[in-house]
């Protein structure tokens, strides 16, 4: 995929925003022009150069003679837009108030018990009739509980069918002794796979720009999520070592998983990947993500670009995903700009160029560490939202993910995610360093892997003195050989969230 880099956002001498390609009609009848696409069995690609989209310079009043809508402005428009998608959403909480009145008439509201002093002695016969009535009331209740979980049920049977779901999976993990294996039969241990790719729904091959393990302890239903840094130098396939995203590229998934699986003494269980257009599909659904934006994300004289790092991430999702979170104005260059640092509510394009900019953060661990909070509050989002949103995102966002998860455990963790919570986060590896090391690139390096991999099953499943195993120790030594480094070189040691 192409960087952000090739977008240039100074100052040209072209017309700005003009296209060079054909002439594309949106779904509402409007015409706008795009650079470069080619229709193929109704897939939109994208091929862009370097020249093909020039920016104005941050802090120009106007665009084309047009007054110039902020990303701020945009991203509004955006979560307007979403709510009234869903006109028929607030008939839920009608429906639930409704449900409030009917138990607080039964248990103290217009239908009060009389006082002692008024009551009268009931016969024998009354008592029958009560316990009778009473039982009756049970039944129903137990019935109707039974129905919902029955639409439940079969709500999620109907919308599940749209994940491709049940992928092939076949796990190779390390030689782990009897105790450890025993432990991680406590805990079900999921990687997410965000992948780098050009077209929607299409996991297959692509560099893993975003690789989490989530650990969930099965009786406590709670969940520990660690970020394993992309550029992390690891043993990716059975005869090369390189930056560990590359795992995903070369096998998809499942090789992706082993290398995990290998480098770190864990046995990953099932994975699910998303694309990042199904990352920007949710975020629109739910509205937006209120995330701050430093003044360095958007300083124009940003030292290794010499531009605004964040707006050209934005600008290369909006374009080479074929993205618009205004589909009726098209592609805007000041949806990609923030007049001022603060707190933003930022639609779907935006929250992914977030996730993806590292040249306006401390390097790629914390890129990796907004990654994850954007994870928790699509979470927290989720959670709170109403039946007509979840569906919505069902529809709009499942046919891009696939997982190994067969179509009953997505139904069973589906139903109970309301007990499931993330109760801490970090990065992978603690204690490493960074730098440059010849044909192998820029690198995240752990200091040492062993003593990497001990901390972090002391982090995930609470096994203290972790010793590791052979098969680890030997990608320990060579990562050290190909870089020169030892514990005592590690330059940055990263803590929980």
């Amino acid at each position: 995929m192409s960087n952000f880099e090739d977008y240039d956002l100074r100052m040209s001498g072209r017309t700005r925003g003009r296209s060079t390609g054909s002439t594309n009609r949106s779904n509402n009848g409007q015409t706008r022009s795009r650079a470069g696409y080619e229709s193929n069995n109704n897939r939109v690609s994208y091929d862009l150069s370097l020249d093909d989209i020039d920016m104005y310079e941050y802090g120009s009043e106007s665009y084309e003679g047009q007054p110039r809508r902020t990303a701020s402005q945009s991203a509004s428009r955006s979560a307007s837009r979403s709510r009234s998608a869903a006109p028929h959403s607030a008939s839920a909480p009608g429906v639930r108030r409704g449900s409030s009145s009917k138990h607080k008439s039964s248990k103290g509201g217009s239908h009060r018990r009389p006082s002692s002093s008024s009551r009268k002695p009931s016969g024998r016969k009354g008592g029958k009739k009560n316990k009778k009535k009473k039982a009756r009331t049970a039944i129903i209740v137990v019935e109707i509980v039974i129905i919902l979980v029955l639409l439940l049920v079969f709500f999620l049977w109907n919308k599940v069918d749209k994940i491709n779901s049940g992928m092939k999976y076949e796990a190779e993990t390390n030689d782990l002794d009897e105790e450890t294996v025993e432990l991680l039969s406590n805990y079900t241990t999921i990687a997410l796979f965000g992948v780098d790719n050009r077209s929607s729904g299409n996991t297959d091959s692509g560099n893993s720009d975003t690789i989490m393990i989530a650990a969930i302890n099965n009786d406590t239903k709670e969940v520990k999520l660690v970020s394993v840094q992309r550029d992390t130098y690891l043993k990716v396939t059975s005869d090369k070592y390189r930056k560990c995203n590359y795992a995903y590229n070369a096998g998809g998934a499942e090789s992706a998983c082993n290398m995990l699986n290998e480098n770190l003494d864990i046995s990953i269980d099932a994975y699910v990947a998303v694309d990042f257009y199904a990352l920007a599909t949710i975020v629109d659904d739910l509205g937006g993500l209120e995330l701050e934006i430093t003044s360095k994300m958007i300083n124009t004289d940003n030292p290794k670009t010499n531009q605004n790092a964040l707006a050209g991430y934005i600008a290369e999702v909006e374009n080479v995903l074929d993205y618009y979170p205004n589909e009726e104005d098209g592609f805007k260059m000041s949806d990609c700009y923030f007049d001022s640092p603060g707190t933003y509510t930022l639609n779907g394009a935006q929250v992914v160029g977030y996730c993806r900019n590292r040249y306006a953060v401390n390097n790629d661990y914390e890129r990796a560490e907004n990654q994850r909070l954007v994870v928790k509050l699509i979470i927290e989002k989720a959670k709170k939202a109403d039946i007509a949103t979840l569906n919505k995102i069902t529809d709009d966002v499942f046919p891009s993910i696939s997982t190994s998860l067969s179509s009953t455990q997505i139904i069973s963790m589906a139903s109970s995610v309301a007990d499931y919570s993330i109760v801490d986060s970090t990065g992978f590896p603690f204690d490493l360093t960074t730098g440059t090391y010849g044909s192998k690139g820029s690198l995240v390096v752990p200091c040492t892997l062993t003593t990497n991999v001990t901390k972090l099953h002391e982090y995930l499943y609470d096994q203290t003195d972790y010793d590791t195993t052979d098969a680890v120790d030997a990608i320990s030594d060579k990562i050290q050989n190909d870089t020169g480094t030892s514990e005592g070189s590690a330059t940055v040691n990263q803590e929980s969230d």
